[in-house]
């Protein structure tokens, strides 16, 4: 049986289609559909339950070191209160997760994993710890994301903390409607006005109706995995099982930026060998012809060549065509590359286009 939410019964009594995600029952859409929700987090706001993601504590002596060993990203420069997005690899230099990773205090870091891989990752990061303490915290912690140009306008109505003033990747202490809070700002949808707020899993559903109230005078619509999809996508942030595996290294997967090459840590020797020989495939951009899109999988061709496959695609709402993210041989991956995608039997067109297809901003 899959897991559920706090926020499960609300989700069905709000009409949410309910699917399958990485082991727990979540909302696809809501009656509102996926095209509204993914306009209302551009113009407005979204609110997401993201309380299927994993949440660890590491702490003591050892912490620092421990994750050191494990991640790409190098963890020592960070102050208090400062995230890092870093990718958790194998000794083959594969993606075995993609992590966001806050220092809280000294010794004291804060990790959010994915859904579907969380149990692996406790487990990887529990067994090479040394000197530290790891602690699941989905028991006692929530987390939603807010997300949207009118996200501090609306965290302004319930709590008098200085959000607004928050970096990105940065995470502050609290309160949302009079609940004990982290907030911290990234997100998942290419908005730049975005915060995630974790909160004691009891308070859950008093801080989800004081959002929803606060928000709704301003367009906010509660949101489901379909508009954080095609969201993501168009503001190319990679999806872990699609554009990141078991099977696909950083770099080929144009994360060369969250991977520190000078550090030591499992699977760099793979990376660094990678780099000197000339990565072999590369993530591309793809923009197709006319609105059908592609899934995962699709293949891809350059002539009568097959260069790749698809990873994930949708139709963008915003940008308003049909788009994808493929994993081709790396002199298919170059600007201005005409391809062809296999959907149904059929040839469509498609071309190779700067990342990401969507920026803050540049709408339409």
């Amino acid at each position: 049986m899959a897991n559920r939410t706090a926020l499960y019964s609300t989700h069905l009594a709000l009409g949410a289609k309910v699917i399958d995600f990485g082991g727990w029952d979540m909302p696809l859409e809501y009656p509102t559909h996926i095209l509204r929700e993914h306009a209302a987090t551009r113009t407005a706001a979204g609110l997401f339950d993201t309380a299927h993601m994993g949440q660890l504590h590491v702490e003591g002596p050892g912490a620092l070191e421990s994750l050191q060993r494990l991640v790409s990203r190098d963890l020592a420069t960070l102050a208090d209160g400062q995230g890092r997005y870093a990718l958790l690899t194998s000794a083959r230099g594969t993606v075995l997760d993609d992590l966001i990773i806050f220092k809280l205090a000294a010794e004291k870091y804060f990790v959010v994993t994915n859904a579907g891989t969380f149990e692996s990752d406790t487990a990887h990061i529990s067994a090479n710890a040394k000197n530290a303490a790891i602690t699941n915290l989905l028991p006692e912690r929530y987390k939603l994301d807010l997300q949207g140009p009118k996200t501090f306008e609306i965290l302004a109505k319930l709590s008098a903390a200085p959000f607004q003033k928050l970096k990105r990747f940065r995470i502050m202490a609290g309160t949302v409607a009079g609940v004990p809070c982290q907030v911290s700002r990234s997100g998942y949808t290419g908005e730049p006005q975005g915060v995630e707020i974790f909160c004691p899993k009891p308070d859950a559903q008093r801080v989800w109706d004081a959002l929803m109230e606060a928000g709704a005078p301003l367009g906010l619509l509660p949101c489901g995995l379909g508009a954080r999809d095609t969201l993501r996508l168009e503001s190319c942030l990679p999806l872990y099982g699609h554009e990141l595996s078991t099977e696909i290294t950083p770099l080929e997967a144009d994360l060369e930026w969250a991977v520190s090459l000078e550090k030591d840590f499992l699977g760099v020797e793979a990376l660094r060998q990678q780099k000197a020989q000339g990565v072999p495939r590369r993530l591309a951009a793809l923009k197709l012809a006319g609105r059908q899109p592609a899934r995962a999988g699709a293949p891809l061709f350059k002539d009568a060549q097959r260069v790749g496959a698809v990873t994930s695609g949708t139709f963008g709402p915003t940008v308003g065509c049909a788009i994808a993210l493929g994993l081709v041989e790396a002199p298919a991956a170059a600007l201005g590359t005409a391809l062809q995608v296999e959907v149904r039997g059929s040839r469509l067109e498609a071309v190779v286009v700067a990342k990401p297809f969507y920026k803050a901003g540049a709408r339409g």
